[in-house]
């Protein structure tokens, strides 16, 4: 039986390697996994909330951990065959650096976003990378020169278009949650990461007290992550006058589709979570605030408009981007009250995402990408 060393470093990348692990079930796995990999019975060095963070001095505390995660992998590749990275490139380009040295097949599964920033990485990804599976078809410009009998380029589509999916009605969401039926849900997702619902949840809840005033019937919903659930818990036990509830998947199935798709409106934090809500495909605005010095250092490594990846998709602003000092309640609160009270903006946002979701490609992704590394 072939080993394989499977590497994400957050909750998305672990969805996407709980799908492939799934459909290659012929190899042995290990790696550093997520809660989703760990119901597979993958063999785990590291569970992902030690070492997932967003943002540069975010990840100082945890350095030491990433240190010796790092170090742990590069000792379990040598007794694999095959090494998978999912996205998490400050990781996942080194690691495949050291597999490649070692002779190891490597296969890059949702490579860095070169296009947005880091372009001098492009010749490392294809130096370590025997198959880069692409998910967005413009990175074929970037990747196709670079073709040869040492690096095979490969574009599946987006995997999110075969995992976004919801379970149940309006109705029986409802009631599985006792929420009034003239409710007005809001969703509230500050993200998966520790740094991120530390920074990102209160400025939510601030903003949920606003939409109370307007809309006396607002009820806020708040899915919650395995590892983020009790972080959670913690923030919102002062606000009993505020009607909000955090649901995880111990109630639904997929409990933030259930949120994205329940609720009239949804503040996102940036990440895989803002093209998700664009494939269910109800109106929401990006949320994100990172320190200071991150910021700054971002702003001058970025080289595209947008931090959303539906925006950079559509080549426009189809969703609103509140970026770190506008990322405030009361700007929050006025856009949302804004796009509820006036319906033509409503739908025609609406509209637009259905459009970037078109762009997206087909479903079958999944399959795709798990053929092409069973090949290998």
């Amino acid at each position: 039986m072939k080993k394989a060393f499977i590497s994400v470093g957050e909750i998305s990348g672990d969805n996407y390697g709980y799908e492939i692990v799934k459909r290659v079930r012929n190899f042995q796995w290990t790696g550093i996994t997520g809660p989703k990999l760990k119901k597979l019975n993958v063999k785990s060095i590291e569970d992902i909330q030690n070492i997932s963070v967003v943002g540069l001095t975010e990840a100082l505390p945890k350095y030491r951990k990433i240190r010796n995660t790092f170090k742990r992998a590069v000792q379990e590749i040598e007794n694999v065959d095959i090494v998978i990275a999912i996205d998490f490139p400050g990781f996942n380009l080194k690691l495949l650096k050291e597999a490649k040295k070692r002779g190891k097949k490597t296969v890059y599964f949702i490579p860095p976003q070169v296009w947005a920033w880091g372009k001098g990485r492009v010749k490392k990804i294809v130096k370590y990378t025997d198959v880069l599976i692409s998910i967005f078809p413009f990175e074929e410009d970037i990747y196709k020169p670079y073709v040869s009998e040492n690096f095979r380029y490969e574009y599946v589509g987006h995997p999110l278009l075969d995992i976004v999916k919801t379970t149940e009605s309006a109705e029986s969401f409802r009631k599985k949650l006792n929420i009034p039926k003239n409710s007005k849900i809001f969703g509230l997702l500050a993200g998966s990461r520790e740094s991120e619902v530390n920074t990102l949840l209160p400025i939510l809840i601030d903003t949920a007290y606003l939409l109370k005033k307007v809309f006396p019937e607002a009820f806020f919903l708040i899915p919650a992550t395995e590892n983020q659930y009790i972080n959670i818990l913690s923030k919102i036990k002062k606000h009993k006058n505020l009607p909000i509830k955090v649901i995880t998947n111990q109630e639904f199935e997929y409990p933030s589709y259930e949120v994205m798709d329940k609720s009239i409106f949804s503040f996102i934090a940036s990440g895989t979570a803002t093209l998700e809500a664009t494939i269910i495909g109800k109106p929401f605005s990006l949320i994100y605030k990172v320190s200071p010095i991150t910021f700054e250092i971002g702003k001058r490594l970025v080289s595209i408009n947008y931090l959303g990846l539906p925006n950079i998709i559509a080549g426009d602003e189809v969703v609103k981007e509140f970026l770190q000092d506008e990322c405030r309640p009361i700007n929050l609160a006025n856009f949302a009250i804004e796009m509820l009270l006036n319906k033509e903006k409503y739908f025609s946002l609406k509209d637009n995402l259905a459009k970037v979701r078109k762009k997206l490609g087909n479903k079958g992704a999944l399959d795709r990408a798990s053929k092409i590394i069973e090949s290998l």
